[in-house]
């Protein structure tokens, strides 16, 4: 006769704690996107009018770069025009603030892909079994080592291309600024655009709109004048007519009258010369007699 035991042990678990903590997490988690978001937007558009406006005015040909992404970085390095620092000039600024990004993208990716290839040399070639039961992968000390230099490496870099790219960014915006606020101010303004964000998009908007400083204006290139040459002129356009209305010919210039030829004045006929009356001789003085 055999028995059978049966043991079950329900325990309840109170899992509205949980669900409430999540529903908390994601809701601030969506709430961080969505101002993110707002704030990105708030930056593109003012940014863009900014660079827009200033760029327009500045005799550019082609403003509308201020609304694409990567050509807006182009396009507010070349509105600073050449900066020129003690012994070297940068005649490019554009192109530099457009390729630094870019280069340090290249040097973050090519720093992951060293990264991850030590990490998985390092843990397949350090196992070690342990009681038979399998084995345990372990990093070597030598791999640890050069993961630790590695890091301390991009930080390095890290730090070096924030300053490089800072300082590049705060020549740009100095150059711009100073073309509407006085040096003090364009150096506060540069500064602080470093430092706190949408700073830099908002000077750009508040700024779009003033006079340049004397001296500052941008040297507008006047439209081209068409050439004429001496041996082959080029008849004038005549004006078109609006639509609806008849062209009237041009009137001719009247042909000028035929002068005729003055008929000569006969001279002058002398006068007649009348023969002067003769002069009766002068009575003889009577000489006194002697006595």
């Amino acid at each position: 006769m055999g028995y059978a035991y049966d043991y079950s042990y329900d325990y309840p678990v109170n899992s509205g704690m949980s669900d409430s903590v999540f529903a908390v997490v994601m809701s601030i988690y969506l709430i961080v996107i969505m101002l993110a978001l707002l704030l990105f937007i708030v930056e593109y558009v003012f940014r863009g009018i900014g660079l827009y406006t200033i760029g327009k005015r500045m005799g550019k040909s082609s403003p509308w770069l201020a609304f694409i992404p990567f050509a807006r970085t182009y396009f507010h390095g070349e509105l600073a025009g050449t900066i020129a620092l003690k012994t070297k000039k940068v005649k490019s600024p554009g192109v530099w603030n457009l390729v630094l990004p870019i280069i340090w993208g290249i040097v973050v990716s090519i720093f992951y892909f060293i990264f991850f290839f030590i990490l998985g040399f390092g843990v397949f070639s350090s196992v070690s079994y342990s009681h038979g039961y399998g084995y345990n992968p372990v990093i070597g000390g030598g791999a640890v080592m050069v993961l630790v230099v590695l890091i301390l490496l991009l930080v390095v870099m890290l730090l070096i291309y924030q300053a490089v790219y800072s300082v590049l960014t705060a020549l740009i915006n100095f150059q711009i600024y100073g073309r509407f606020t006085t040096r003090n101010m364009a150096i506060a303004h540069s500064v602080l655009s470093i430092i706190l964000p949408l700073y830099e998009s908002f000077c750009l908007f508040a700024l779009r709109n003033r006079d340049f400083n004397p001296g500052m204006e941008p040297r507008l290139t006047p439209p081209p004048v068409r050439t004429i040459y001496p041996g082959n002129p080029v008849p004038p356009v005549p004006p078109t007519a609006p639509e609806g209305e008849k062209t009237v010919p041009p009137v001719p210039p009247a042909a000028p009258e035929e002068e005729k030829p003055a008929a000569p004045v006969p001279p002058a006929a002398p006068e007649e010369e009348k023969p002067a009356a003769p002069v009766p001789p002068a009575a003889p003085e009577q000489e006194e007699k002697s006595e």
